[in-house]
């Protein structure tokens, strides 16, 4: 049906009849002998028995495999880079996935046939036998649940699958336990400063003998700084001062930087993708950050990245990740300082939060800067910022004391 279907009168002869060309020229009885509630009723039933032999029609051949195609490629066009890349790993690996007591993988069943007991066996798979963690397994739901949701509604008038088909209507959301961020889980200064400090040594250096043969070799005294690898040594300190997210700073763009007025103001980010009414990104800049972005910018075309690495090419979340990760083995090794396993790069953006609350500025100022909403802030760092629950326990204190004087 590629045209709406109508419910309309047709003259055969001398008589008059309900009719649609739906499905094929159909009709519903006389006019004079069936009133139009009743036609319109036949025609309602008509029109829903004609949608789901289509659907089945279309979808009787279209395997799992087939359906995560399809939905990749939509996703391709439609989403951030970055969606598609999560939702192609985490549909792969879900078609790979064997079920059944013949091993048949999940790609070679029928669309239709998949079932919620598919989607928690590999759940189960991703928790006991990979070890991921619960916002990992998360993301992985999300991703397969997507898919099929997306087959209920593409394309349009009939989708690939039925639009009542719900195979993880019963599958239960990957809980989160909710941790919250103490003083003791922040980055320290001292780790602050090896991480900058590392960041500013030449990684070239270590290339041909590796890290730990050269540092016998030259001591760490003999190593060497580099100019190119020390941009990064800047990226990080605007992480440091901004609170940015990482992504935010890997996609800046020159075009982004707004020198007159200290900010960064960013249309698409994290948070545009999921607000109903999608708003700017205000990156306020300090003094510091506002001189490393300025240096940064010169000699550029506006849609040039702000940040590149040591090869001119831009940085890519992952590859920063991998950096950090070099940096503070290069740091240990170098004892310029210990930093923690599991200390990222977002760890510049938890402290710049709760330096942000412990400097005593309202919550509702410190989630705009950041970028994320108030009831994010209570919720993770609400704690830092406890005055008006130390001013009420003072206030109990007093009483007491002047009730037993």
């Amino acid at each position: 049906m590629a045209q709406q279907p109508k419910l309309r009168k047709k003259t055969v002869g001398k008589s008059v009849y309900w009719f649609t060309k739906a499905g094929g020229e159909t009709y519903f009885g006389n006019v004079k002998a069936v009133p139009y509630s009743e036609a319109k009723k036949l025609f309602s039933e008509h029109v829903k028995s004609v949608v789901e032999s289509e659907v089945s029609n279309k979808s009787r051949g279209l395997t799992a495999g087939d359906l995560v195609v399809l939905f990749l490629d939509w996703i391709g066009k439609k989403r951030a880079k970055q969606t598609f890349t999560t939702r192609k790993i985490n549909c792969t690996r879900f078609a790979g996935f064997e079920v059944g007591p013949q091993k048949t993988r999940i790609a070679d069943l029928p669309a239709n046939k998949v079932r919620g007991q598919d989607l928690e066996a590999w759940l189960e798979h991703l928790e006991v036998e990979l070890k991921l963690g619960p916002q990992t397994r998360r993301h992985a739901e999300t991703s397969v649940k997507h898919c099929w949701n997306w087959a209920t509604k593409h394309p349009s008038p009939t989708p690939y699958l039925s639009p009542i088909y719900r195979p993880f209507s019963s599958v239960e959301r990957t809980p989160i336990p909710l941790k919250a961020l103490t003083e003791n889980d922040l980055i320290t200064p001292k780790e602050i400063e090896a991480v900058f400090a590392a960041a500013k040594m030449d990684l070239d250096q270590f290339r041909r003998f590796g890290l730990e043969k050269t540092l016998e070799q030259n001591g760490s005294e003999g190593c060497r700084q580099s100019e190119v690898y020390s941009d990064f040594s800047e990226m990080l300190r605007c992480y440091y001062h901004t609170g940015a997210r990482t992504d935010e700073l890997v996609s800046c763009e020159v075009g982004d930087v707004l020198l007159r007025t200290k900010q960064v103001i960013l249309g698409k980010h994290k948070r545009s993708r999921t607000q109903a009414n999608p708003t700017i990104r205000h990156i306020t800049l300090n003094d510091e950050a506002l001189e490393i972005l300025q240096r940064n910018c010169q000699g550029k075309e506006l849609s040039d990245r702000v940040f590149l690495n040591s090869d001119g090419k831009p940085w890519t979340v992952r590859c920063t990740a991998k950096r950090f990760e070099r940096i503070k083995q290069v740091a240990a090794k170098m004892k310029l300082g210990k930093v923690r396993d599991d200390i990222s790069i977002y760890d510049f953006r938890h402290l710049w939060i709760s330096d942000a609350l412990m400097a005593r500025n309202d919550v509702a100022t410190v989630a705009k800067m950041a970028g994320t909403s108030i009831a994010m802030i209570e919720r993770v760092y609400g704690h830092f910022r406890n005055e008006h629950l130390q001013e009420a326990q003072n206030r109990l204190d007093e009483d007491r004391r002047k009730r037993k004087g």
